[in-house]
């Protein structure tokens, strides 16, 4: 039987390290749910973009994803309704905004770039947390 070296017993711990890590990364942190979904606008999901959730309610904040391919994306959010906003540009957006973009590449309606008055309210809880859209223009 042979004994490991101590720097093949330190590289053994690191492994174990990143790899119990690696599986953290993916739930969800205390208090909070996985919220997770589809965007889509008239069926065609979104290939890329961002999705901001934003609370209605005082003091619970709000969070945001990328939106990747196949129009999904994935966030963890407090139990709490939130208004919903979600930007997809064509080479991303400007600074200048969506006034120096050309319309063809804006892939969703300018209206919804705004969780304020983008008209998409939902509810997210345990329960409650595939928060997939279909968008009209």
């Amino acid at each position: 039987m042979t004994c490991a070296t101590p720097f093949q017993s330190a590289t053994l711990c690191i492994v174990c390290l990143v790899t119990a890590l690696a599986g953290c990364w993916n739930a969800p942190p205390p208090g909070r749910v996985t919220v997770y979904g589809v965007v889509k606008v008239n069926g065609q999901p979104v290939p890329d973009g961002t999705i901001a959730f934003e609370s209605v309610e005082d003091g619970v904040g709000g969070g945001g994803a990328k939106i990747g391919a196949g129009g999904k994306y994935q966030v963890f959010l407090w139990p709490s309704t939130y208004r919903v906003g979600i930007v997809s540009v064509e080479g991303g957006l400007s600074p200048a905004g969506f006034d120096a973009v050309e319309k063809s590449k804006i892939r969703v309606p300018a209206k919804y770039a705004l969780p304020s008055s983008s008209g998409i309210e939902v509810k997210v809880d345990a329960k409650n947390r595939n928060v997939s859209l279909d968008l009209k223009p």
